[in-house]
């Protein structure tokens, strides 16, 4: 066989140089030489049959498909080398790019590799963090105490008896309850003070107004005003004789007025009750009033007992005086400057308890 002679490509990789699968040369063999043949010159029509006894050898069959046989090896062989050399190449740029990341993280400084240490915080800011945490601590602990121990206190108990929804009325449909304003009439005398005494039924005053009359007070005049609290107003003449339960005639508190001004006179503490009005009818009223003295006595015995009556009167019939020109009426009752005495002054109807009392009613109401 021919010698392999290796060659190289442009890249300086070694070529295998294809073998030479040229046939032989054709060896003739000797004959013997016809007369042609001596003369130099080959018949045409044996040149003929000597090529086409060449052509029908075996040997060039056989050499044809050797040869075909060893093109599609070569081929092969070339796809395969290609093949690797693509497979170098990549290799190769896969190294290439991993040196160079290697390279570049190798010159990367140090200084980015170490974290820096976190920025410690401000003062300010760890004083406003533990006021946070104190101060949610402390709504924690508040919130618990009033659930544990102020809520369940307010829980009632079970036994306490059955339930009952409350039912919500709209503020436009219920009733709200107007308290009547407080009227109080205008003082008919100038006085010192006023005492006011609250109740809430009329037997109240049987007792609260002797109790007022053992207070201690000055010399002079002072108004007492007895109130309703149930009510909101000022007891008027009417209610005062229901609750002392005095009798007068049918027609007399319809010609006085129903305001009137209860009063204390006070003189070195003795102490002694009056009233006055003022008179809306004054035509009968004196007759009337005479006409009643027959049982006046015992008609307002349940006043007089209150106000410390220690007997029967010593003359059994009212007696008349004047003072600086008024007339009043009198009966005296045990003890000393105590009775029943009454006047018409003017347009006023006076009651008090004693004389002196009378006399310096009728002083006042002329100053």
């Amino acid at each position: 066989m021919p010698e392999e002679i290796e060659s190289h490509n442009q890249n300086g990789i070694p070529v295998e140089k294809k073998e030479d699968f040229s046939p032989p040369p054709f060896e003739q063999k000797t004959s013997r030489k016809t007369p042609d043949e001596t003369s130099g010159k080959i018949p045409p029509q044996a040149e003929f049959e000597s090529l086409k006894e060449f052509l029908e050898r075996g040997e060039i069959r056989t050499m044809q498909k050797d040869i075909n046989r060893l093109r599609e090896m070569e081929a092969q062989k070339e796809r395969e080398r290609i093949a690797s050399l693509k497979i170098k190449g990549k290799e190769e740029k896969e190294k290439i790019i991993t040196e160079k990341k290697i390279s570049e993280a190798q010159k990367e400084p140090l200084a980015t590799l170490i974290p820096k240490p976190p920025k410690r915080p401000s003062s300010f800011k760890k004083t406003l963090v533990r006021t946070a945490f104190i101060a949610l601590l402390l709504f924690f602990l508040g919130f618990f105490y009033w659930l544990f121990a102020v809520k369940k206190a307010e829980v009632p108990s079970e036994k306490a008896g059955p339930s009952f929804e409350e039912e919500t009325i709209p503020l436009s449909e219920k009733e709200i309850p107007t308290e009547p304003e407080l009227t109080i009439p205008q003082s008919l005398i100038e006085v010192s003070s006023i005492e006011t005494l609250e109740i809430k039924k009329q037997e109240e005053i049987l007792y609260l107004l002797p109790q007022l009359l053992e207070k201690t007070f000055e010399d002079g005049f002072f108004r007492v005003l007895i109130k309703n609290t149930e009510k909101n107003e000022i007891l008027n003449l009417e209610e005062f004789f229901s609750a002392f339960e005095l009798k007068a005639p049918e027609s007399f508190l319809n010609k006085l007025n129903s305001d009137f001004t209860l009063f204390i006179y006070s003189d070195k503490n003795v102490k002694r009750l009056g009233f006055l009005t003022e008179i809306k009818e004054n035509e009968g009223l004196t007759e009337l009033l005479n006409s009643w003295e027959a049982t006046m006595e015992d008609d307002t015995e349940g006043l007089f007992s209150t106000l410390g009556k220690e007997g029967p009167a010593l003359v059994p019939y009212f007696k008349q005086a004047v003072y600086k020109g008024v007339s009043f009426r009198y009966i005296s009752f045990p003890p000393v400057n105590f009775g029943i005495c009454w006047s018409i002054f003017d347009n006023y109807f006076l009651w008090t308890s004693s004389g002196e009392s009378i006399i310096k009613t009728i002083d006042k109401l002329n100053e």
